[in-house]
């Protein structure tokens, strides 16, 4: 009586899991007439009584088929007990003991396992294994981040291509609705545009590259500074890489200056004059200085020599004399001096105007076209200029950060 009690108790308020089965007194459970085998799983003859006791059970006592559920668990028949349980349910559906055995929960009056029960916990099953939607969204976030940035991209590629078309309207609907796309989707599409024709639609790139701020934008902008052959273009490019505000964009304009093609010299030494940073100046004058400045002068010489017998020296040898031709040298002749006032020809027609110029604007004053006067402006104001420069970028610096 004891027995039929406990496992009543248990039936009623619902086993967690066998847990909690295997916690209580070993023949809470255990009828009278049968013991759990004490063979490890592999003993047959153990298995052979297992499998009898269950053909033998009463398909129509649920308490009987639960209790037998139990004893086989304990004995290690995982796939006997599952069917005990089975039999339990089939006779009563609620029965929550057999249910929870068989992996089920009730889930809005709804018994339910597998992958039913993990969808209705809200799990997602995602690579093979069930995760809650926070971790299915880690794992997935590159994946997702990469197809929306490519749709996004190709959005901002379409607008362009109505902005370059040529069609007023097709510009003005392109124009609106480049303003409505995130930031994001735009870097690397202007940064193509860049390259493509009309001219328009480069300097259209290049200004909206400048509203982005965004400092990866500056290899495509510092490429396009010299090398475009449209000087609006190149305008708007030099007023872009303003917009970003790097201290370091001087550096690859002035390390332009020593390309081997002269239009790119030329148009680096202009971007420089926009740019407006005094740390151009040495860039400038050095390049000036190294093509056309202070070159050390050569001498060289054209002359003709001529050799003569001036005298005969006389030496006495016992009963004879000796006499040694001196030999003389007339040398007729000029020497000349030169100093190399250009590496090249097109230095004076191309080059030191744009560096002329370049200095003008950045000095703010015209101190002619002789490099000596422009590096001893340099040397006497570097110091001052370099301040003003530093103050400046730290400003700019301080205003962003707001």
């Amino acid at each position: 009586m004891s027995r039929f009690l406990g496992f009543s108790f248990l039936a009623a308020f619902g086993i967690a899991g066998a847990a909690l089965v295997h916690g209580l007194a070993p023949d809470a459970f255990v009828s009278d007439t049968w013991a759990p085998p004490s063979a490890h799983a592999g003993d047959a003859e153990a298995r052979e009584e297992l499998v009898q006791r269950f053909d033998t059970l009463d398909r129509e006592d649920a308490a009987a088929a639960y209790r037998l559920a139990l004893e086989l668990e304990a004995a290690g028949a995982m796939d006997l007990a599952r069917k005990a349980c089975e039999i339990v349910i089939g006779i009563d559906p609620d029965h929550i003991a057999a249910r929870r055995m068989l992996g089920f929960e009730q889930i809005d009056e709804r018994w339910l396992a597998g992958d039913e029960l993990q969808r209705a916990k809200g799990f997602v099953r995602h690579q093979d294994r069930w995760m809650t939607s926070e971790e299915f969204a880690a794992a997935t976030r590159p994946e997702r981040e990469a197809k929306e940035q490519q749709e996004g991209e190709a959005r901002v590629l379409g607008l362009l291509a109505l902005i370059a078309s040529g069609d007023d309207a097709k510009i003005a609907e392109g124009k609106r609705k480049m303003e409505l796309e995130a930031a994001k989707f735009k870097l690397a599409p202007l940064a193509k545009a860049l390259r493509c024709e009309p001219a328009s639609l480069r300097i259209y790139a290049a200004r909206e590259l400048g509203r982005l701020a965004d400092p990866l934008a500056a290899p495509a902008l510092l490429r396009r500074a010299v090398e475009d052959k449209e000087r609006d273009v190149r305008v708007a490019v030099v007023e872009a890489l303003k917009e970003l505000g790097s201290p370091s964009t001087v550096h690859p304009l002035g390390r332009a200056l020593d390309s081997r093609f002269r239009e790119i010299r030329v148009n680096a030494a202009e971007a420089l004059a926009l740019l407006g940073d005094e740390l151009a100046y040495p860039y400038i004058v050095k390049k000036w200085e190294g093509r056309s400045g202070d070159f050390p002068r050569s001498y060289f010489s054209t002359v003709r020599q001529i050799s003569y017998i001036q005298d005969f020296d006389v030496e006495v040898a016992q009963t004879s004399f000796i006499a040694d031709p001196i030999v003389g040298v007339l040398s007729d002749g000029v020497v000349q001096s030169v100093k190399i006032l250009a590496t090249e020809q097109s230095f004076f027609i191309y080059e030191r105007p744009a560096f002329h110029g370049a200095l003008k604007s950045l000095a703010g004053t015209d101190l002619g076209n002789k490099v000596g006067a422009w590096k001893q402006f340099w040397q006497d104001n570097a110091q001052r200029l370099l301040d003003e420069r530093a103050a400046r970028y730290e400003k700019l610096a301080a205003e962003r950060r707001r």
